[in-house]
């Protein structure tokens, strides 16, 4: 069987970061911006995340990365992580 291919279109236009968020460049930001107020320019330098999963699972797929990753199953492994560890007691205020 031949190697999948990466869909190139999505891959200049969206990144994917390490706990699998998908994110891209807002539209309407490349010209005309003279009539628009500064807040809204502002605003549309920013990236964007995707809210929608389904979409981000589908553009992690095209993209050939990381399709397995879901950000909120990564964020609550992390938060349990962080829930399991012993919390250790100060030596300068166990001597006092």
């Amino acid at each position: 069987m031949p190697k999948l291919k990466t869909h190139k279109g999505i891959k200049k236009r969206f990144k994917v970061s390490a706990t699998g968020k998908v994110s891209h460049k807002r539209c309407g930001s490349s010209h005309l911006n003279s009539h628009k107020s500064g807040k809204k320019v502002r605003k549309l330098r920013k990236k964007s995340f995707l809210k929608v999963s389904a979409e981000a699972h589908r553009l992690r797929r095209a993209l050939r990365e990381r399709v397995g990753t879901q950000p909120d199953a990564v964020e609550a492994a992390k938060l349990a992580a962080l829930a399991a560890e012993p919390v250790e007691p100060d030596s300068s205020s166990a001597q006092a």
